[in-house]
């Protein structure tokens, strides 16, 4: 006996619902994939704009695994706490360009430390602000990840000055030190560093965040994250050593994720004893801005 299907069965009903989860199922796998083709952090990143006050801009969109050569070298080896662990670094094996951002590592192979880091060949002029998005992937106790400037054809160390706007070690693993060295500050205090007397705490490098440093001839302004933090003012003091150095020549840029742990003396450097369990870790550089204030 043939009988006419029920139009009102359970199946009748939930066949359209069937269809429509199938097809939004595929379309979130479709989603999913274009996400993932996507540089890292897309969704949330924005990068700067260059503009008539530009004067440096580098957001690592290159498809070679080089960073720029020609606005970027290799830091090298030097028997110092930064730098020590550049001397078993082949090339670029700690240094990369990678879905968007420069990463820079730090490890342990073969039983050496090797550091990550770059500096930049350009330099810019007082009057600039530098501003650099970064996160750490993790911490390293022992591990000292840095975006710093130097002095371009300066006087011998901390003469013409020193700017870090961002610097981590485990001691104080909830904040970033923010800090300033010269010659006038190694005369009045015993320390050539001075720094930022009151950082914000519960703070989590692992995050992306924009640290930023404004040189000026009358302060120079820390950021992060586009508030300011801290503002260290030229007293225009006559004078040897300088307490305002930081007007009087170029700086250039330099971005590394550098290991502690002992010198080759034996004294202990000051990011500490390094965790080999914490390796490897990398920085990761979204991108560098600078801009004629």
């Amino acid at each position: 006996m043939f009988t006419q299907p029920d139009s009102c069965s359970n199946e009748g009903r939930l066949r359209p619902f069937y269809v429509f989860m199938k097809k939004t199922a595929a379309f979130l796998s479709l989603f999913c994939i274009l996400m993932l083709s996507l540089p890292f952090d897309a969704q949330s990143r924005k990068d700067p704009e260059p503009g008539e006050n530009t004067l440096f801009l580098d957001t690592f969109e290159s498809k070679s695994a080089l960073p720029d050569t020609s606005v970027w070298k290799l830091c090298s080896y030097a028997p110092n706490a930064w730098s020590q662990h550049f001397l078993y670094v082949e090339g670029y094996e700690n240094v990369r360009v990678h879905r968007g951002c420069l990463k820079l590592k730090a490890c342990k192979e073969d039983g050496h430390y090797k550091n990550g880091g770059v500096r930049s060949t350009v330099s810019f002029p007082a009057g600039s602000r530098l501003e650099v998005r970064a996160r750490l992937t993790k911490l390293v106790r022992g591990g000292f990840p840095a975006i710093w400037q130097m002095p371009v054809g300066g006087l011998l160390w901390p003469q013409s000055g020193e700017v870090d706007l961002m610097e981590w070690v485990q001691d104080d693993p909830d904040m970033a030190y923010q800090t300033l060295h010269s010659a006038y500050n190694k005369l009045t205090t015993g320390k050539t560093g001075v720094t930022n007397p009151e950082p914000a705490r519960g703070f989590d490098p692992c995050k992306f965040h924009v640290y930023a440093a404004d040189r000026t001839e009358n302060a120079v302004i820390f950021y992060i994250d586009g508030v300011e933090t801290w503002r260290y003012e030229n007293h225009f003091l006559n004078g040897d050593p300088l307490q305002f150095p930081y007007d009087k020549w170029p700086y250039d840029i330099i971005l590394n994720f550098s290991l502690g742990g002992p010198l080759p003396s034996g004294d202990m450097t000051w990011p500490g004893p390094i965790s080999d369990e914490d390796l490897p870790a990398e920085m990761w550089v979204d991108w560098v801005h600078v801009t004629r204030l």
